[in-house]
């Protein structure tokens, strides 16, 4: 593989599919697609190709791919074999990364898990508390020495919101944004503040927590990544960075592993 070659990482969720393109060891762009299963490999990769014109599809070397979704896993599985000619490096916690798990199977962990927990330890060298905003948001903390301690799964944001507002007749959908105060003085900023600050406090003090349990790990980082990183960092005082880009950088350092073993 030649060093100008490309990289595609593809992160498959629940809620969106996001792709990047690494050169030379950077990200050169990234895309975020609606996750739907309905769309075939074809529809797909009509959707990428035009975003692929700089690159040249010819030029991706290898494709690196995490999936919380088994059907969207073969669909993309079938577009590299179908387009690139090549099969997608699927990264799970059944890979060779190094990392280790406080259980014998760690099959069951999700791969958007795997690839936080890899990317976080190898981009900071460090204990890291790693949260992600998406479909859930998902708490975990990973050590130094690369031990996967473990997670915590919760509603997401936007997820916990569209449950209530479903469900509560007199509530009406509204925008996530920040909220004005602790207490709202009006059914909206009420809403901000109980979905909002809400989470923010959980995150909080499951940091907390968290630092108290792993008290013998020193310089532990805690790191946000997600969709909507932006809006709640100014909230969680304890959160020390937003990465938006760990889970495709983790993609394609775990690649990058994983090739190295293997050549």
């Amino acid at each position: 593989m030649y060093q100008d070659d490309a990289i595609l990482a593809v992160d498959i969720g629940n809620t969106n599919i996001v792709c990047g393109i690494y050169r030379e060891g950077k990200l050169s762009w990234f895309a975020r697609f609606f996750s739907s299963r309905h769309r075939t490999a074809d529809e797909y990769y009509s959707l990428l190709m035009p975003l692929l014109n700089d690159a040249g599809k010819q030029d991706v070397a290898r494709i690196a791919l995490a999936s919380v979704v088994p059907e969207l896993t073969r669909i993309w599985q079938h577009l590299a074999m179908k387009y690139f000619d090549q099969e997608a490096l699927e990264i799970s916690a059944r890979s060779d990364l190094g990392l280790s798990y406080k259980v014998a199977d760690p099959s069951f962990i999700g791969a958007d898990l795997v690839i936080n927990a890899f990317g976080a330890w190898k981009k900071y060298c460090s204990s890291c508390i790693i949260i992600d905003l998406g479909t859930a948001t998902t708490i975990q903390f990973v050590t130094s020495q690369g031990c996967f301690e473990g997670a915590v799964i919760a509603p997401g944001i936007k997820t916990g919101a569209s449950q209530l507002f479903e469900q509560a007749a007199l509530l009406s959908e509204i925008e996530i944004t920040a909220p004005h105060n602790l207490l709202g003085t009006n059914t909206r900023d009420a809403l901000l503040s109980g979905i909002v600050q809400g989470h923010a406090f959980m995150l909080e003090s499951y940091i907390q927590r968290l630092k108290l349990l792993y008290f013998d790990h020193q310089n532990i980082k805690t790191i946000i990544t997600g969709g909507i990183a932006d809006l709640l960092k100014p909230l969680v005082p304890s959160i020390d960075l937003v990465d938006k880009t760990l889970t495709l950088d983790g993609l394609f350092l775990a690649q990058q592993h994983l090739c190295q073993r293997i050549e």
